[in-house]
């Protein structure tokens, strides 16, 4: 089998990661907010495409002010602008970095079941040829292999 990862963290360097994610949640969890997956489709979104009609838009209304009627509360919406703004500039490396996590336990967690399926064929050819502990060992194995479970047949005659 090739290996194509070998990832592993020093006491010290979790401690650092802890150290940064605990900053993270405390600056940021106070100011954040959670949308329900509902509610999030029913915004309409700003992307790279709005953000510079937004901008655009928030500008006339500053220049403008008679023409905007009072329902529309422009000094909040160029602070949303601003939170954006902000906001993706943290977001940008955060997700590359949460992409590379995930990329990471993939393959690590790919490569450590492939090697436990081998370890499971091994042991379940140990157990046919008798070898000392191979099957209990297979069976146990067999018992937690995350397939389909056999079920025992319970109907009544």
């Amino acid at each position: 089998m090739n290996n194509k990862i070998s990832f592993a963290l020093t006491n010290e360097e979790k401690s650092q990661v802890n150290q940064a994610i605990e900053a993270l949640q405390s600056v940021l969890e106070p100011k954040l907010i959670t949308l329900a997956a509902s509610d999030k489709r029913e915004l309409p979104k700003m992307g790279d495409k709005t953000l510079a009609f937004v901008e655009k838009s928030l500008e006339y209304a500053g220049m403008y002010p008679g023409f905007i009627p009072d329902f529309i509360d422009v000094p909040e919406a160029v602070i949303d602008l601003e939170s954006v703004k902000e906001l993706r500039q943290l977001l940008m490396p955060l997700e590359r970095i949460t992409n590379e996590i995930d990329d990471t336990m993939t393959m690590a967690g790919s490569e450590a079941y492939s090697s436990s399926l081998s370890v499971y064929k091994v042991l379940k050819n140990a157990a046919s040829m008798g070898q000392p502990g191979a099957a209990e060992a297979s069976y146990e194995l067999r018992n937690r292999f995350p397939g389909k479970k056999k079920v025992a047949n319970t109907a009544s005659e």
